[in-house]
């Protein structure tokens, strides 16, 4: 087989395919489809040959030169004495020797031939055939061809047609063209030399500046004789195209085209490491938003029960000096007199009077400070919850990823944010979302008419439960008390006892009072911390899996780009 290709080449070529590997499988578990093709589009070049294509007018020696160039045991180009076909063909290695119809122009022949895993060829028609039909060959092979061979039939190298098909490849790519004289040992070497310059000449008219022309004679080369020419065409070929340092340049193109996908997936890591840093920073925000909420909301829970207990106070301070007034020796007995002639006059109407009168003032005062104070609460919770969604929207404004390497994962972090803030949202739009249908359920049994009506049938549900078990206490205990003015009559020890245990139960209805209306409360504003917490839970699982995953991500790409660097340090430092 012909020494025409470096014999590094396998090496290096197995080093950056494990690369391009480990890149793919990295992709895939990004699941970027689009970034996986790519990466498995550059793989595949890398397992492709190089290409040679052959042009030139028919009988000139075409098949023959590429068969001796190749030194191969078995033909690549059929030999014939005629002109067998008209299309193009591609020949390529396969494991099982077959001919594939493409088109009209183009058919794919495989061969078991060790030099095509190397090199491949695209071998042409007459050249009058290739122009009529040339974009097959200048839209298909030329573009990503490594050598384009003009073969010329060493007698005459002038047939128009043949320069012709010159003008349908670019100037991009005549840099790419060589031009050999094919037949040269059936001229005498002036004659020759003659004709190479004449090639020259040509190739200068048509924009090719300092042109390659080699002198061959394949039946030299196929008989072992010496002097066949192709020692230098190999020669050209190893030092131009498939040599140490083209194909340091081959690969370095590769590793170019690969540094693209490295820098998108580096960027990428950069623009998630970002979103990451920006989504926990944002939670940090938020829990202290809400931890700050919190503690303004049990300021506004302490500020509320105080001005309870003043009004608490206030009521009942009022009703106990009216109370102890009654109980004066006199007030007692006229009572007792009037009872006689009106049983509604008697000491023991005047106490139901007294409780209801309690009761009736009662109620209200506390009710308004209760209303307001609660007003309150709910609307620097729904505050809180404002600057909260604002956070989020924020944060989803923050960092837009237009990465292409990784849009799941940035997809899926903006669907949790949208979902996050309609919930959010929601919560902010429906006052009722402040509580649980359950939280005040047993305090609603106590008066269920006011269960029904929203978030302020809530604070009256609040309200009933606290009030009416204190003023159930404090009139229970008095009217308790008022049993021991069964006769009608107090003696000063009694009426003493009975203003204490008045006084005992108002104290009484006072703790309760306090103690329920902070239970109540406490667990008002804890349900609201938590069912804001839970709309969290979705996102914080997913950001946590993300962190997981891109710390997984980090470490495979550290590697991949350690491996790149490695074998491009290898290729910079062996010219």
């Amino acid at each position: 087989m012909a020494n025409i290709v470096d014999k590094n080449f396998d090496h290096y070529i197995t080093i950056i395919d494990d690369i391009f590997n480990d890149l793919q499988v990295l992709t895939v578990n990004l699941n970027n489809k689009k970034m996986s093709a790519t990466v498995s589009d550059i793989r595949a070049r890398l397992h492709e040959p190089f290409l040679f294509v052959i042009v030139g007018e028919v009988k000139v020696g075409k098949s023959s030169f590429v068969n001796a160039l190749l030194q191969t045991d078995k033909e690549v180009c059929r030999v014939a004495p005629d002109p067998c076909t008209d299309t193009i063909q591609q020949i390529v290695y396969g494991q099982e020797e077959q001919t594939i119809y493409i088109n009209d122009h183009l058919t794919k022949i495989t061969l078991p031939v060790d030099i095509l895993q190397k090199i491949a060829i695209v071998d042409t028609p007459g050249t009058n055939t290739v122009v009529t039909h040339h974009t097959e060959i200048t839209e298909k092979f030329i573009p990503v061809s490594d050598l384009i061979v003009f073969v010329f039939e060493a007698k005459n190298p002038y047939r128009h047609s043949a320069w012709q098909f010159l003008d349908y490849i670019s100037n991009e790519w005549r840099k790419k063209v060589i031009f050999v004289l094919q037949q040269a040992d059936l001229m005498e070497p002036d004659d020759l030399e003659v004709n190479r310059k004449g090639v020259i000449q040509y190739a200068n008219k048509y924009g090719i500046t300092n042109p390659h022309v080699f002198c061959v004679s394949a039946k030299r080369e196929q008989n072992g004789l010496p002097n066949s020419g192709f020692n230098e065409v190999r020669e050209y070929i190893l030092a131009t195209i498939t040599g140490k340092n083209n194909l340091r340049l081959k690969i370095q193109s590769l590793l170019s085209t690969s540094k693209n996908v490295m820098n998108s997936m580096e960027e990428g890591i950069n623009t998630t490491r970002q979103q990451l840093e920006a989504d926990n920073e944002f939670r940090n925000k938020v829990n202290l938003l809400l931890d700050n909420a919190e503690v303004k909301t049990d300021n506004q829970v302490g500020n509320l029960i105080d001005l309870l207990m003043k009004e608490y106070d206030k009521v009942t301070g009022d009703i106990q000096r009216e109370f102890e007034e009654g109980l004066g020796i006199f007030t007692l007995l006229r009572k007792s007199f009037l009872s006689i002639f009106n049983e509604k006059e008697s000491l023991k109407e005047w106490i139901k009077e007294l409780v209801k009168k309690l009761e009736y003032a009662l109620k209200p005062a506390l009710e308004r400070r209760m209303r307001e104070g609660v007003l309150n609460i709910a609307d620097s919770v729904r505050q809180m919850a404002e600057i909260i969604d604002a956070e989020i929207r924020k944060n989803k404004a923050a960092i837009k990823s237009n990465n292409e390497v990784f849009t799941d994962i940035a997809n899926k972090r903006q669907d949790k944010l949208e979902k996050l803030h309609a919930n959010i949202e929601e919560i902010i739009a429906d006052t009722e979302e402040y509580v649980s249908n359950d939280m005040f359920q047993k305090s609603a049994a106590l008066v269920p008419n006011l269960a029904t009506g929203g978030s302020i049938a809530v604070i009256g549900v609040i309200l009933m439960a606290v009030t009416h078990g204190a003023v159930f206490d404090v009139t229970g205990g008095i009217l308790s008390a008022a049993g021991l003015l069964g006769a009608g009559v107090i003696t000063l020890t009694q009426r003493s006892k009975i203003i204490n245990e008045f006084a005992a139960e108002i104290q009484k209805g006072r703790v309760k009072l306090r103690e329920q209306v902070k239970d109540k409360l406490d667990t008002y504003v804890k349900e609201i911390r938590t069912k804001i917490d839970n709309n969290f839970l979705e996102f914080d699982a997913f950001v946590n899996s993300q962190q997981s995953k891109f710390t997984e991500l980090q470490q495979q790409y550290a590697a991949i780009k350690s491996k790149f660097f490695k074998v491009q340090k290898e290729l910079d430092l062996n010219p």
